[in-house]
């Protein structure tokens, strides 16, 4: 033949019969493999625990409007810009005039100094805010 010439398909070999085998062993596997891990003996549920409730926190709670984050003590990020004190102020000013009077969520960490705290809420006072401050953790938990 020459469209053949080296008339490899005679000296294939058939396959063997017995590899049916391997499917349903594999099958076995796999279904005892899921029965074990989703038994109840590996998947047991742990102990419930409830978180402790203060009695009243929902009626004295109150909803802020702004929320500015206080790093460092010249540093204000607040509605996705970048301030300094006195330009926090200006901003703050354009944002009351704006939107009302209202309660400000301030967040502060570690690096902020008493003096920033103390002068960031005569700021927001004059501007005819509410100040209600919330100390964070750093962000690598020390």
């Amino acid at each position: 033949m020459i469209t053949q010439p080296l008339e490899l398909e005679k000296h294939l070999r058939p396959p063997p019969r017995s590899f049916d085998v391997f499917f349903y062993v594999n099958v076995g596997v796999l279904a005892l493999f899921l029965t074990l891990f989703t038994s109840k003996f590996v998947l047991a549920p742990g102990p419930t625990i409830t978180p402790p409730v203060m009695e009243g926190a929902i009626a004295t709670a109150q909803p802020t409007g702004l929320v500015v984050n206080l790093q460092r003590d010249n540093l204000i990020l607040f509605e996705g810009g970048r301030y300094s004190m006195d330009g926090f102020k200006q901003r703050l000013a354009e944002v009351v005039a704006e939107k009302g009077t209202m309660r400000l969520l301030l967040r502060v960490d570690k690096q902020t100094s008493s003096q920033a705290l103390v002068t960031f809420s005569a700021v927001a006072t004059a501007a005819g805010c509410s100040v209600q401050i919330a100390a964070e953790p750093p962000p690598g938990g020390n």
